[in-house]
């Protein structure tokens, strides 16, 4: 029953999240349409469906990147008519595609750039112990640290490699139609990039709203109300208190154990001499000493 429970509640979780992604993807296309073609700048438009794109893959992953992007495809297909399939296909693909590099880092790559991270320290720590060893200045382009970038600025830069991927495929369209391609085109690819950036600010509202920031509980929730506070030496006093020791666990096979009968209970060895209470000690004479030889 309780698995049964448990599997129920991740499957309302899941319904949860994936209306909350198809509700920010309307707003956001209502956005693009309604809003966006009123506030140009010098005739450019930012790309707001791209910013809702990167803002799922930074904040809920691979997954609901590749959703985001093929419920933006449907949309724009359905809506549009200029080329079959197009839509379709281009959101999807450049949303898995940055996927690859601005989302979260699964646990198995996390632990492989840690192990090598340990394994470059190690070298390091040799050849600065040898000093005869030639130092070598290696320059990294490829990020190696086991730990995310920050997700806002992963965000930004998601952004900006979506927009920029999308105007370099449509400048190839233009390209192919028989359009000459000038630096004008080039400057306009750049100043969406730039304005499609700046809309991305919007991650703020959008990330509270997912609930990803995580809000401090008040101390006191009214005036007046004892905030109750233990210092720091009784912490430490208490902590080091042992607990009471565990009852002692009776062994397993006590009861096969041999119990004394009352033949035994008289019987002695003979090197235990020791006086005990339950038995009487034989009188003998002051200064007779016993043989033991016999």
């Amino acid at each position: 029953m309780q698995a049964v429970l448990r599997r129920g509640g991740s499957v309302a979780r899941a319904a949860i999240k994936f209306l909350k992604v198809l509700l920010l993807v309307l707003l956001y296309f209502l956005l693009q349409t309604a809003v966006m073609p009123h506030l140009k700048i010098a005739g450019i438009m930012p790309n707001l469906l791209m910013v809702i794109i990167a803002i799922m893959t930074v904040s809920y992953g691979k997954l609901y990147a590749f959703i985001s992007g093929a419920l933006i495809g449907i949309i724009l297909e359905a809506m549009s008519y200029s080329i079959p399939l197009f839509y379709l296909l281009i959101y999807p693909v450049l949303a898995l595609l940055c996927a690859q590099v601005f989302a979260d880092m699964s646990d198995i790559k996390r632990e492989m750039r840690r192990i090598r991270q340990a394994q470059r320290q190690s070298e390091a720590a040799a050849q600065g112990q040898a000093s005869f060893v030639r130092r070598r200045i290696r320059l990294r382009i490829r990020r190696d640290s086991p730990h995310d970038l920050n997700a806002h600025l992963r965000i930004l830069l998601n952004t900006l490699m979506l927009v920029a991927l999308f105007e370099g495929v449509m400048l190839i369209y233009v390209a192919l139609s028989g359009i000459a391609v000038t630096w004008q085109h080039i400057a306009r690819v750049v100043y969406a990039a730039a304005y499609s950036a700046l809309c991305s600010l919007s991650m703020f509202p959008v990330r509270a709203y997912l609930g990803l920031y995580r809000r401090r509980r008040p101390l006191a929730s009214q005036e007046g109300e004892e905030v109750l506070a233990t210092p720091r030496e009784l912490l430490r006093t208490l902590a080091l208190v042992p607990d009471e020791a565990p009852p002692a666990r009776k062994p397993m096979f006590q009861f096969l154990r041999r119990k004394p009968g009352p033949t035994d209970q008289g019987t002695d060895s003979p090197a235990d001499d020791s006086p005990r209470p339950d038995r009487p000690r034989p009188d003998r004479p002051e200064g007779e000493v016993q043989d033991y030889a016999d």
